[in-house]
């Protein structure tokens, strides 16, 4: 069985440290504000707490999806090193990535017949998309092959579930995913949208909620509702933030309340090229559970 690299992107927002431990590699892309290119890298070329502190004093930070030549100069080292790669990419319902890397793919056959890349729409983003990459790495050290991972991936992809949301409807106004109107209205009577994603990997608004702390308390009986075997869940969840670390730790500590076996709670930030268009004061919780698809 030959030697194979499981591969994704720096908007499965873990941190480089987390990354290093698992094993993976990753693309970064990256993103303009305030006249500056940096590169979306867990916040090792500005920090999270910088970048939303520019945000919440009016700046608009702009993204740029990986395009098809930036995936061929990542991938060619690793071709050139007789790797095999499973790379997983943000979902194809929220940018052009997955259309660049399948070109990307195809333009490297060429070069390297021998070698074989393995691409994954998550139809998911943020966390989960690391969440899908844990689980991954955990098969691959059971001795899984890179034909059985992908097909693996390809089948459970959909069973990765997120809730997210944001107070602060002021930046989903910003870009365009709600009229300015309906977030002033929002914000006058306290409303939170749950946003979720679909089987498709788009973003839809499945409720509206008045008050945040009815929005954690709905967030929590959704997941019972729909994690794998309910209050009894026994696999990871991944908590992400935008600059609300203290929401989060609040999330973290009612999961552990509510589910008892759960294998491992991670917070972590919300990175750039996310948070870009969620904004400050996001919250969010990604598990494991019934297909999107249902």
């Amino acid at each position: 069985m030959s030697d194979f690299i499981i591969s994704s992107e720096s908007i499965m927002d873990l941190t480089n440290e987390y990354v290093k431990e698992l094993g993976v590699s990753f693309i970064k892309s990256n993103y303009e504000l305030n006249g500056k290119i940096f590169l979306d890298d867990f916040g090792k070329s500005l920090d999270m707490d910088s970048f939303y502190k520019d945000m919440e004093n009016g700046s608009s930070p702009s993204t740029s999806a990986i395009n098809t030549q930036e995936y061929i100069n990542y991938f060619k080292q690793m071709l050139e090193e007789g790797k095999d790669i499973l790379h997983v990419c943000l979902s194809s319902g929220l940018s052009i990535q997955y259309p660049c890397l399948l070109q990307a793919i195809d333009i490297l056959k060429e070069d390297y017949p021998e070698r074989k890349i393995y691409p994954i729409d998550s139809k998911m983003a943020s966390s989960g998309v690391g969440l899908l990459i844990k689980k991954l790495v955990a098969y691959k050290n059971e001795g899984l092959s890179i034909e059985e991972l992908y097909q693996w991936a390809k089948d459970n992809c959909l069973h990765v579930i997120c809730y997210t949301s944001n107070e602060n409807l002021e930046y989903l106004a910003r870009g365009g995913r709600l009229s300015k109107t309906a977030a002033g209205i929002g914000k006058h009577l306290h409303i939170c949208p749950l946003i979720q994603f679909d089987d498709t990997g788009h973003m839809f608004v499945g409720q509206k909620i008045r008050t945040k702390k009815k929005l954690i308390n709905t967030m929590i009986k959704k997941m019972q509702e729909n994690a794998y075997d309910g209050l009894d869940y026994a696999d990871d969840v991944f908590v992400n933030h935008a600059k609300n670390e203290d929401l989060a730790i609040e999330v973290k500590d009612m999961l552990l309340d509510n589910f008892k076996n759960l294998k491992e709670v991670k917070i972590f930030n919300i990175g750039p090229t996310i948070g870009s268009h969620i904004g400050p004061g996001a919250i969010s919780i990604f598990f494991w559970g019934k297909s999107r698809k249902e």
